[in-house]
């Protein structure tokens, strides 16, 4: 629910001058709610009530005509159905009790398979007249080929390739009138809403970096205007199914603005002061460990135990030889103490064959790496699709393209179509097809003919992954270049299973051969194809 309310004088836009408390008859349960200006005199208070039953509602404020409004209304319960037609409505995403995954609030888990769609509030990746414009087409795409999420940055700015930063503006204009920070403009954010009304309406989650600070906007904003952006976002959007990210590669802020892990730490506290929802909040890293200690890390892990953040990101790089990232950071971040959920955020990006003839193999390797090795999310993208380039945009603003000198710049409807994206399903539905947040990755219990197996290097990713329930459920995935290897999987707990060999490409399951009752230690079966392709075999206890 909204409520519009209408201030007695001016406020900036940056001020928080009216709450709203809202009050759950039956529980008693409370919940204060920042109002956030929308222009003019209008404060508007937005609220997503977690609980069905009779609510109220007041205002408090040092202005008169902001103070004291009060209300009641009654929520019902979505119907199954309603449910069925969009998980959106079993509430907002939170961190599971383990701390090992997300889930929505009624408990059932969430598995965060995201698309990146960086430029998504851009006027290029346009909403259109009626609901037909490319933001709604790619919507629309990534909805059926199975992703639960978008990854979208809040506040864009041009890219690497442009000296000085500049806004990127959507159909409500710029975000800031004549560049100014202190004119906002609201009609900027209105734009933004529908955006994030859709994905709603679509039962699709949104992962939010709110900018690049350094990189792209650099000194455009010090550590106060980050701040002050920062918390009026979440005031603004708060009420959404939103997953936080106070920063994109947040570790070119240092160079580029002068910000410290201090700095951070304030901005992490600020936004989480105006949570009220308890919205999961982390921080985005950059894609290399050039960096000086403690930055020097493709994860949020310099900020694991900071108070404000509550789950990893991971990015791990932008080209092939640095693909066996994702198996190294995801066990190293799954290992730390506390327990953090891990998200790998952003991996390498699909490219067109020329670049990259092995493309969309290398797009299912990444996704099926990430969670076979501790990941409770994954990120895929697609050159294209991330900066949304259109060569054809009316507006002008093409967009850039990632690593301009190493791959050329993909048209979004090329990007949209490249085949990994669409394979991504399969890996949703194998795990779906049981408690998957249960799965602990135990790669460590394969043996390649006869010897260890080792971790993926950037020289060789063949090395197989497995994550089990112990004598419950077992995935193994097998990579390519693994024909006439012997492949035998250790401390199996002795039942009996159901055995599959899943293709990865196809999603077609195939019968094979089970593991004796009392085995402990199995040979797996042959492929039911080709031996060199990659194949994933599935054991379920009977």
């Amino acid at each position: 629910m909204e409520l519009a309310l209408t201030a007695a004088t001016d406020y900036d836009w940056w001020a928080f001058p009216v709450q709203a408390a809202f009050t759950h008859e039956e529980s008693g349960a409370r919940l204060d709610v920042d109002g956030f200006w929308d222009g003019g005199r209008t404060w508007r208070v937005r609220f997503a009530p977690p609980l069905p039953g009779n609510w109220t509602w007041q205002t408090s404020s040092a202005d008169r005509a902001l103070d004291g409004n009060r209300g009641r209304f009654t929520v019902e319960p979505p119907s199954p159905a309603a449910v069925a037609a969009n998980p959106n409505w079993r509430g907002h995403i939170k961190i599971s009790g383990n701390s090992r995954y997300f889930e929505y609030a009624d408990g059932t888990p969430f598995l965060l398979l995201a698309d990146t769609q960086w430029a998504a509030n851009t006027a290029r990746c346009g909403l259109g007249a009626d609901h037909d414009g490319p933001f709604y087409a790619c919507v629309a795409d990534r909805r059926r080929k199975g992703f639960t999420t978008l990854l979208i940055e809040l506040l864009n700015g041009w890219g690497v390739l442009v000296a000085e930063p500049a806004p990127q503006r959507n159909e409500g204009g710029y975000p800031f009138l004549n560049g100014l920070k202190e004119a906002m403009n609201p009609g900027f954010w209105r734009a933004l809403d529908l955006r994030l009304d859709s994905l709603w309406d679509a039962g699709l989650v949104a992962a939010t970096p709110i900018a690049w600070w350094g990189r792209t906007w650099k000194r455009y904003f010090t550590i106060e205007w980050a701040e002050r952006i920062s918390t009026y976002l979440m005031v603004r959007y708060g009420a959404y199914n939103l997953i936080w990210a106070i920063s994109g590669e947040y570790q070119y802020a240092v160079p580029d603005c002068g910000w410290t892990p201090v700095a951070f730490d304030r901005l992490g506290r600020a936004v989480q002061a105006r949570n009220w929802g308890g919205r999961p909040v982390s921080i985005h890293p950059s894609g290399s460990t050039l960096w000086e200690p403690p930055h020097n890390a493709q994860s949020s892990r310099p900020y694991h135990r900071s108070g404000w953040l509550d789950h990893n990101w991971l990015q791990t790089g932008q080209s092939i030889k640095k693909l066996y990232n994702i198996a190294t950071r995801c066990r190293e971040n799954y290992a730390l103490e506390p327990r953090r959920p891990v998200f790998c955020a952003e991996a390498y990006y699909e490219r067109s064959l020329q670049e990259d003839s092995e493309s969309a193999y290398h797009q299912r390797w990444q996704a099926w790496c990430a969670f076979l090795n501790g990941a409770a999310g994954y990120g895929y993208g697609a050159m294209g699709v991330q900066e949304f380039y259109d060569p054809d945009d009316p507006h002008g603003e093409t967009g850039t393209a990632d690593d301009g000198a190493e791959c050329g710049p993909i048209p979004w409807r090329q990007g949209l179509a490249a085949p990994g994206g669409a394979l991504l399903q399969h890996v949703r539905r194998v795990l779906s097809g049981s408690e998957w947040w249960r799965l602990k990755p135990c790669r460590e219990t394969l043996q390649v003919n006869g010897a260890e197996n080792p971790m993926p290097a950037a020289t060789d990713i063949t090395p197989p992954h497995c994550a089990a329930i112990p004598g419950e459920r077992y995935l193994t995935y097998i990579p390519r270049g693994n024909a006439g290897r012997s492949i035998t999987l250790a401390n199996l707990a002795p039942a009996r299973y159901h055995t599959a060999w899943v293709c990865p490409r196809s999603g077609v399951e195939s019968a094979a051969a089970a593991p004796p009752p009392t085995a402990s230690t199995w040979a797996l079966p042959p492929r039911p194809g080709n031996p060199d392709e990659d194949w994933v075999l599935v054991l379920e206890a009977n």
